[in-house]
């Protein structure tokens, strides 16, 4: 009766479905004092799930005009990310100083009054449960190289998740190649058992890539940008889905970012942009309309 008992509890053990999540990353986000305009679509396209984006700029009042570019995100339009379901916004990067030294914590008080966890700086990791899956994710800003505490970083947010997110914010002139400390930095974050990594600030697209139990994103581009700063429109969304301790699916979506007062939208043309991926990094995407795995 034991040992009948024993394989009835095996059996359905086994049967029981492997628990999954789904998130999506976007790239550089910049409101100003609005946001609505621009994100406006993006609910609809990423259809409830978790999404995980950088504020580019401190959640401040309006800064005054300085000679040099200076950005912000007024502490109302963070409601514009709550809408489109944003879990966690990264704080880190090389515009998060521009209120000033207390600007990081502030912003982290703003997006946690809006049930938005920060990550990154003075926040550190970002931890939370989605679909019973406990989810890690960092943020570092690679300005001046990779932090010399990014190992550590990462194994102490590895050992308290089943999933690892790592983010890299990236300055630099745009280009499609990784720059030399972004490639260092998603090596330490590979072998440190990340699951998924990615990275924006360039503003412009990188390489996509699978390597075993992670999926690698070198560049998202722009999300929303309402700075008049930047004119790199090509971007994507990447959507994954993790269990534990894997990315078991992984998605991109061409976008035309928001910027200049336009609203991200869908790419006119997404074979274009796969296109471009492929020459530039993963071969034989499994394109589908206007999404494609990898």
């Amino acid at each position: 009766m034991i040992a009948t008992a024993a394989v009835t509890t095996l059996l359905a053990c086994q049967r029981q479905p492997q628990k999954s999540a789904e998130l999506w990353l976007g790239g550089d986000v910049n409101l100003g004092d609005g946001g609505k305009a621009q994100l406006q679509n993006i609910d609809g396209m990423v259809q409830g799930a978790a999404g995980i984006v950088n504020l580019e700029g401190p959640a401040t009042e309006r800064l005054p005009g300085k000679d040099q570019l200076r950005l912000w995100n007024a502490p109302s339009a963070l409601a514009e990310l709550s809408a489109i379901k944003i879990r966690v916004a990264g704080i880190t990067n090389n515009h998060a100083g521009d209120a000033g030294p207390g600007g990081p914590e502030q912003t982290a008080r703003y997006l946690r009054d809006r049930g938005i966890l920060p990550a990154g700086g003075p926040a550190g990791a970002a931890f939370f449960q989605l679909n019973g899956i406990s989810v890690a994710v960092t943020a570092h800003d690679l300005t001046q190289g990779a932090p010399q505490n990014l190992e550590s970083d990462l194994a102490m947010a590895r050992r308290k998740s089943e999933v690892l997110i790592s983010t890299f914010h990236v300055t630099g002139p745009p280009s499609y190649l990784p720059r030399p400390e972004l490639r260092r930095a998603v090596e330490i974050a590979y072998h440190a058992g990340a699951n998924v990594i990615a990275a924006h600030g360039t503003h412009i697209l990188g390489p996509v890539e699978r390597r075993e139990h992670a999926v690698i994103a070198w560049g998202l581009g722009n999300l929303a940008f309402s700075c008049n700063c930047t004119e790199e429109e090509d971007a994507m969304l990447l959507r994954v889905v993790v269990e534990h301790d894997k990315a078991v699916r992984a998605e991109i979506s061409p976008l035309q970012a928001g910027i200049n007062n336009k609203p991200a939208q869908q790419a006119g043309d997404a074979s274009a942009i796969f296109d471009l991926l492929e020459a530039i990094g993963r071969k034989n995407l499994e394109r589908q309309r206007n999404r494609a795995y990898f």
